[in-house]
């Protein structure tokens, strides 16, 4: 008996040892990147930490406004988010040009919290323009996190996508380790320039060259 207990005794004592490391880990992890300023992150979860957010919280004020212009407040309902989505698809859609441009900077003030959204609907709405709107937002956002999403897009069936995925990669030219991250894409951006049957494209291709270069 007392052999048995002292072995789950050890077991016990190596868990809690473990789970200690990892903790400690963690935050020497999260201690360095708020200490040197990265911007690049490994892994799904972290690919918009350090980007701002604001925050999303479940009960707050869900009022719109005219334009939508709440959705750049600092605190925001979840709802509120998907409903900047769905207006920011009927405003693509329908051509509302005015909606469009006040997303657009409600987006661009708060990357952390719709970036994601923006991932989505550039690789997976089924409207070209939806993806090619979406992928110009991830452009202006610069998340050199993205380099593979972007790298993706550089393939959809739309021209219009991937001359924004094109662009999107050169704009992360000027952030810090933009260019060696957009490096992996460097020879697709190559073969866009050389081959596409899109003028646009290749145009796009040949400046995001340049530009990494």
């Amino acid at each position: 008996m007392q052999t048995g207990h002292k072995r789950r005794g050890a077991a016990v004592a190596a868990l809690l040892l473990v789970g200690a490391t990892a903790a400690f880990l963690r935050s020497r992890h999260a201690a360095h990147h708020r200490a040197t300023g990265e911007t690049f992150f490994h892994g799904p979860r972290d690919v918009w930490a350090g980007f701002e957010s604001g925050s999303v919280a479940p009960g707050a004020a869900h009022d719109a406004g005219p334009l939508g212009t709440s959705w750049a407040a600092p605190q925001v309902s979840p709802e509120q988010v998907q409903d900047a989505i769905t207006a920011w698809r009927e405003a693509i859609l329908h051509k509302n040009a005015d909606a469009v441009l006040a997303l657009d900077r409600a987006f661009s003030l708060f990357p952390g919290r719709y970036g994601p959204e923006m991932v989505k609907l550039a690789e997976k709405d089924p409207e070209e323009r939806i993806r090619a709107f979406s992928t110009r937002v991830l452009g202006k956002m610069k998340n050199v996190g993205l380099v593979d999403e972007l790298q993706k897009l550089m393939t959809d069936k739309s021209p219009f996508v991937r001359q924004n995925a094109a662009w999107a990669l050169g704009e992360l030219a000027v952030r810090p380790g933009g260019k060696e991250a957009a490096l992996q894409a460097y020879d697709d951006l190559r073969q866009a320039e050389d081959t596409d049957a899109d003028q646009g494209v290749r145009r796009a291709a040949a400046d995001a060259v340049k530009r990494l270069q």
